[in-house]
């Protein structure tokens, strides 16, 4: 059960990450870097989900494996992704 939560709530992250900073080439960029620091957290978060009793044993561990996992990829997608975004044109200058 904690897998699929842990997998809805990455696609979402991921989601909302590449929605958000639409035609914003360097706010894009930035975003992808924070998702690929994000797995960083890993260690930090293992020891404080097994504590609250949020996760339970291997399949918990493996389910937030998985979780860090997917950001990583999205991570991965969103700075490639914003290599290659255009940036919208300005308006102002006419």
């Amino acid at each position: 059960m904690t897998l699929i939560i842990f997998i809805v709530v990455a696609l979402a992250i991921i989601t909302f990450s590449l929605s958000l900073t639409t035609r914003k080439k360097k706010k894009r960029i930035i975003t992808g870097i924070v998702l690929l620091l994000s797995v960083l957290t890993y260690p930090l978060t293992l020891p404080l989900l097994h504590e609250t009793k949020v996760i339970h044993g291997l399949e918990g561990t493996a389910s937030l494996i998985v979780f860090h996992l997917l950001i990583l990829l999205g991570g991965m997608i969103v700075i490639i992704a914003g290599i290659f975004t255009k940036t919208e044109p300005n308006e102002s200058i006419e």
